[in-house]
């Protein structure tokens, strides 16, 4: 962190937030609290900003180059690109672009626990805090989860926690974040729609441990080449997890299927793969990745036990919608991109109707056609329906639906008792949808009005 300013206070500062969706409008209240000078900005007009927010002044449509006169620093929302033209002018000035999570981390006086990926986050950020509540710790849950880390900062105090899921498109503007204990679960190609190639994405990532030192703590993906590649220069202490056997000093899954630790040179398991409450060997090492994360702290294998047998799941992740004469349909909405529908895959045992496609984001469908072992047939929905049929070719039988009701009423006269209807989309949602959680919920609908 040496030679990098940090910000120690905002009184008269004057602030301008860009973006003003859930993160943009809590970086303004925060701002506000502290007695900044807060402006905001977005390039929809019909966006609605809160009353309270009374004390900032808003300007909705086009973004110009006025905005930034007079500020003394931009809070940077998610959703804008780094690449935006404003961002390119602000640079030019020397105007410091922070984002929302650097703002609350300013703030925050409990552990910091940092989880970023391509895919798991969202399960992996919630296990490790129902970890820890069954522990008897004060945690919160935020972020890129979708409540916003601002909101909170001030909720907790020290020896508390905050567990935090990061994007890439949060890590591109921060400079001194860091996190106690960083983890990377992943590193397969996404966004490539938002960076100029790959390797810009994962460089993006990897700046969840930019700032970390000797006193952090590194927990990672052993079995993924780049995440193994960052835990080797890592300055702190590492701690492996993996689904495949032993990793020393780690979490892992051994061969009797048992979820097990190390700790102190002692090998203790915490939780039987059959007890496990949740669906895939996704989740299995969503699981081992959540223990790994609370490895400096003493919480018991107990509480880890408890904890990852009684979570469920979260919705749009492998929910389970219904059971519609003998068929289990499947809600796995937040499969976003392709590596992220191949982890579900690979869970199957039973034969499935694959429902997917959406806006594609760069993805290789190709990568699916090993996976189809239990795959009997696929709908294709949305933009992407030709690349997923030209990719599949032959493989599979396929057929391509309008919309969803149209999906899901094709899967079901294909899909035979025994069987699942799986949407696992492999690409985004907004060429039909808001976001991947209203899909999920027109899915959901669509199988309930089979069931009437």
């Amino acid at each position: 962190m040496a030679g990098k300013k940090v910000i120690t206070g905002y009184r008269g500062r004057r602030v301008l937030v860009l973006g003003l969706a859930r993160s943009g409008v809590s970086a303004m209240r925060l701002l506000l609290a502290e007695g900044a000078i807060v402006s905001g900005a977005d390039e929809s007009a019909r966006i609605d900003v809160p009353k309270d927010l009374a004390g900032a002044s808003a300007h909705l449509g086009p973004f110009s180059a006025g905005l930034l006169d007079g500020m003394d620093e931009i809070i940077v929302s998610p959703g804008i690109a780094i690449d935006n033209p404003l961002m390119l002018e602000a640079r030019s000035r020397s105007i410091p672009l922070t984002s929302e999570l650097e703002l609350g981390a300013r703030f925050a006086r409990g552990h910091l626990i940092g989880v970023t990926g391509s895919n798991g986050k969202s399960t992996t950020v919630t296990m490790i805090g129902e970890i820890l509540k069954m522990a008897g710790r004060r945690a919160i849950v935020c972020g890129n989860v979708g409540l916003p880390f601002t909101s909170v900062v001030k909720d907790l105090g020290p020896g508390d926690f905050f567990v935090l899921e990061i994007s890439s498109f949060q890590l591109e503007t921060i400079s001194t974040f860091r996190p106690e204990v960083a983890g990377i679960l992943n590193l397969t190609p996404d966004h490539l729609d938002r960076y100029h190639d790959v390797e810009d994405y994962y460089r993006f990532k990897a700046r969840i441990v930019e700032n970390c030192d000797a006193k952090d703590t590194f927990f990672y993906n052993a079995l993924d080449k780049r995440c193994a590649s960052i835990a080797e220069a890592f300055p702190g202490a590492k701690v492996p997890f993996s689904s495949e056997g032993p990793v020393e000093g780690g979490v892992f899954l051994d061969e009797r299927g048992r979820l097990v630790r190390e700790r102190g040179g002692e090998i203790e398991s915490f939780l039987d793969r059959s007890e496990l409450g949740v669906f895939g060997l996704h989740n299995v090492e969503n699981a081992l990745a959540a223990v790994a994360s609370l490895t400096p702290f003493d919480v018991s294998n107990d509480a880890c036990r408890r904890a990852l047998s009684e979570f469920k799941g979260l919705p749009h992740r492998m929910e389970k919608v219904a059971v519609v004469r003998g068929v289990t349909y499947y809600n796995d909405s937040k499969g976003t991109n392709v590596e992220a529908t191949m982890m579900t895959l690979k869970g199957l045992d039973h034969p499935a109707v694959l429902i997917a496609g959406g806006h594609d984001k760069g993805g290789d469908f190709t990568k699916l056609v090993p996976l189809l072992t239990h795959v009997k047939a696929i709908v294709t929905i949305g933009e992407a329906a030709p690349l997923i049929e030209e990719a599949i070719g032959s493989v599979v039988p396929i057929a391509r639906a309008a919309t969803m009701q149209d999906a899901v009423e094709t899967a079901a006269r294909t899909a035979q008792p025994g069987e699942i209807v799986l949407l696992s989309p492999a690409c985004a949602s907004f060429d039909m949808f808001r976001n991947f959680e209203h899909r999920g919920e027109v899915f959901a609908e669509c199988v309930k009005e089979l069931q009437r």
